[in-house]
């Protein structure tokens, strides 16, 4: 596949391509069901039993719907690759109907033999059973057997953010909406949204999502985002003075994301979520992986590929995804480049609170696209 595709979004036959910032003048297979969860859970040992009795006995506060094994195989056609629609990390999703709640829902299937796995499922049930915010994936329910166990969640028509962000990204046959070119001002609700979410999680479920990526921010029928994947969220912890202090962890996360002092010494606090919110700013503007190989040594980050940006903000248009063409606010994108900046500081302390990066964010998307925006020519290809 071609390392360009400026023809295919519009980047405009005029305008030249840098290939690197340092360029700048210097100033599937089928899921196979197991044949001992086959069952319904009620028919299963050691396994949680289903509840009797009506449709309302199906719903409980802190697990909601309990679902059978067998549902879970008719609603994904005995898991078809055309009900596929994503790989998490230990198990496959798939979209899956449900008839007996009248929804469609995103099932993602874990092997109980895998530790990680086990504690994956552990961690965005304890994580999401009682969240209630619109930029946070809804869990509808559960089931739990010998071998596997589901997590299903709401489903959303538009898969993930990184479907639309990369070209050469693979298309989803269980996904039912086709993947789009994103709009300056729906990059800005997702930008928005998603930060409205993080403070969600750190001030209403306080906790730490600790794997904040374009791939893990679904998009719903009008493309409002949903925070996804807590298979590595943890609780905030305090000190006796109820300020947050960091926990140590094995590092976790991915690559070109994650915070330094996680890198580094594994430790996780809000503020690594913060770092990896900035990172995701500047994949949502530059249309760029955080992470490629196919950069330049010492450049595999985006954040150090963008290095010549941050000296001279003026730079900023030159690296703006191809595929917005001249349809953006230049005074917003310098501002949202600022508040990436700020969020990626090496400094964990001196990185400002979610709350407040929320408030940056809002404000730099209210700057309208004006229709006389000064045409860039040099643009930076966005080949990866």
């Amino acid at each position: 596949m071609s390392n360009r595709f400026i023809c295919c979004f519009g980047g405009g036959s005029s305008s030249k391509v840098v290939q690197d910032p340092s360029e700048l003048p210097q100033q599937q297979p089928q899921e196979s069901p197991d044949p001992s969860d086959s069952s319904d859970t009620s028919e299963q040992p050691n396994s949680q039993p289903h509840s009797s009795g009506g449709s309302g006995d199906d719903e409980a506060p802190s697990t909601g719907v309990k679902f059978r094994w067998r549902e879970i195989e008719d609603g994904t056609e005995n898991f078809g690759i055309t009900h596929l629609i994503g790989q998490g990390n230990y198990g496959k999703v798939y979209r899956c109907n449900f008839p007996r709640i009248h929804k469609v829902g995103a099932a993602k299937i874990h092997n109980n033999n895998i530790t990680a796995a086990l504690s994956e499922f552990i961690a965005e049930t304890t994580t999401l059973y009682a969240a209630d915010h619109p930029n946070v994936i809804k869990l509808l329910g559960k089931y739990f057997g010998i071998q596997k166990s589901v997590l299903v969640y709401e489903f959303m028509p538009n898969g993930s953010l990184d479907h639309h962000l990369f070209a050469q990204a693979r298309q989803v046959q269980g996904l039912t909406k086709p993947t789009r070119v994103l709009d300056w001002n729906t990059r800005m609700r997702i930008a928005v949204g998603v930060a409205e979410g993080l403070v969600y999680v750190h001030q209403g479920l306080y906790a730490i999502h600790r794997d904040v990526k374009v791939e893990n921010i679904l998009l719903d029928n009008n493309f409002v985002p949903k925070l996804s994947d807590f298979g590595f969220a943890t609780k905030i912890v305090y000190n006796s003075n109820g300020v947050e202090r960091q926990r140590e962890f094995n590092s976790s996360g991915t690559q070109g994301y994650i915070a330094p002092e996680a890198e580094e010494f594994g430790l996780i606090s809000t503020k690594s979520d913060i770092y990896s919110y900035g990172v995701f700013l500047l994949v949502l503007l530059t249309g760029r992986k955080a992470y490629d190989m196919k950069r330049p040594v010492a450049k595999e980050k985006l954040t150090d590929w963008l290095m010549p940006v941050w000296t001279r903000l003026e730079y900023a248009p030159m690296v703006v995804d191809v595929a917005l063409g001249n349809k953006y606010s230049v005074e917003g994108l310098n501002r949202l480049f600022q508040t990436a900046r700020m969020c990626i500081n090496a400094q964990a302390l001196e990185r400002p609170a979610m709350d407040f990066v929320e408030t940056m964010v809002r404000e730099a998307a209210a700057f309208p696209v004006l229709p006389e925006e000064t045409p860039v020519t040099e643009r930076c290809s966005t080949s990866t």
